[in-house]
């Protein structure tokens, strides 16, 4: 008689990934970010600026069974400078979404399970206007700051461009990290004089660059 021995080895495999890792959330986690602001006006000078922003959870409490966290934000100058608290919103995270509240207007960061495939309203929870919001360069690696990191997922909003204005919404986030990099812009190009025309000339409008220098789950 044969006898075949199947060993099991399920208990021993590292658990798969989970999608809630892009954005992992826990009571005294904080972000800082390198933060580069440019407002554009008709006929001023740009005016530039840069500030440190941290974003900390502080506490939790329980709604209808779902684990809100409370999340300060703060600003300074430098790194130098103290911190200043300018605002508290909540933000939660389940099996199927992150939403993130903010002057009492709930918006829906991410969905999951993660794909390229997937799109959703970022204002499905607020009385604003649908803005859809998909999957991009999923595991790719992305600089951001000074360093690299290996395994991360895009999120991409209405980024037009036309000879009269731009727009551009994106959010980069690592696995075990949380957001890494966030970009937007809303500008309007030059359109009072031939010359300027179709060159995209910046006449008004907001640029805003987050890059985290730090976090606690750095190391």
């Amino acid at each position: 008689m044969l006898i075949v021995s199947i060993s099991c080895q399920r208990n021993n495999e590292e658990p798969a990934p989970n999608d809630t890792d892009y954005f992992p959330l826990q009571v005294g986690a904080y972000w800082v970010y390198q933060v580069t602001h440019n407002q554009y006006s008709e006929n001023t000078a740009i005016a530039n600026r840069m500030y440190q922003l941290q974003e900390k959870i502080t506490g939790s409490f329980n709604q209808n069974g779902q684990v809100v966290f409370l999340l300060e934000e703060s600003i300074r100058q430098n790194e130098k400078a103290s911190w200043k608290l300018t605002g508290i919103r909540t933000v939660y995270s389940n099996l199927t979404e992150v939403v993130a509240q903010e002057n009492n207007v709930p918006t829906v960061r991410l969905v999951f399970p993660i794909s390229v495939a997937t799109s959703w309203n970022n204002n499905l929870y607020n009385s604003k206007p649908d803005t859809l919001l998909q999957y991009r360069d999923m595991g790719r690696s992305f600089s951001a700051g000074k360093r690299l990191f290996d395994n991360t997922i895009s999120v991409v909003g209405p980024n037009d461009s036309t000879l009269i204005d731009q727009s551009k919404y994106l959010r980069v986030y690592a696995r075990h990290v949380g957001l890494i990099y966030r970009e937007d812009a809303m500008l309007t190009f030059c359109q009072s004089q031939p010359e300027c025309i179709g060159k995209g000339v910046i006449e008004s409008g907001n640029a805003l660059k987050w890059e985290l220098i730090s976090s606690s789950y750095l190391p």
